[in-house]
């Protein structure tokens, strides 16, 4: 019995063939297809103080948070406050030593720090508009996403355009002579 064309087979190198090179294609393609369909876990690995903003925001606003949107709405509000981060870590600690457990009990603090109620009222606002900051210095972070549209999302379809800050036009003059 003749076993050369085996041991020759066998003891063949695998080369860059065809074959090879179209496997690899697909294998990176599908890797780059996955690792886009999930940045999230990007942004959860690359943000450490972003867990505690999830979880703070999480009670603010009494409803699950987006992860990415989370750490947009971070990054647009720590770059227009200086003492962002530290105010997160201190809301933080405020809540879990008072033991609240409903955003409304932290409203109803009589002894708040102002500028912790600042914070949250901020954190609060990005989350339900879907915009960080006002006027000029306004930055969109989601539009269809805004906590704003959760109540009527059953019944109301959500518009598929932004108008975004500063849109809206003038406000009309009034006049006293309008006729139709």
């Amino acid at each position: 019995m003749d076993t050369s064309m085996s041991t020759t087979q066998a003891e063949t190198p695998r080369g860059l063939s065809r074959r090879n090179l179209l496997r690899g294609s697909v294998t990176l393609g599908l890797m780059t297809l996955v690792g886009s369909v999930l940045p999230w876990q990007s942004v959860l690995a690359a943000d450490a103080p972003t867990a505690d903003f999830i979880a703070l925001s999480q009670f603010l606003v009494s409803r699950p948070a987006n992860p990415v949107l989370a750490s947009r709405y971070y990054a647009a509000l720590a770059r227009r406050a200086p003492n962002f981060a530290g105010n997160v870590t201190a809301l933080k600690q405020l809540i879990a030593d008072k033991q609240l457990k409903h955003v409304d009990e932290y409203l109803a603090l009589a002894d708040a720090d102002p500028s912790l109620k600042a914070t949250a009222v901020s954190i609060i606002s990005a989350w339900y508009l879907g915009i960080v900051g006002e006027g000029a210095d306004a930055q969109m972070i989601s539009y269809s996403e805004a906590m704003m549209y959760q109540p009527t999302h059953a019944t109301l379809i959500i518009p598929t355009y932004g108008g975004g800050p500063a849109t809206w036009g003038a406000k009309p003059a009034d006049t006293k002579d309008s006729r139709l």
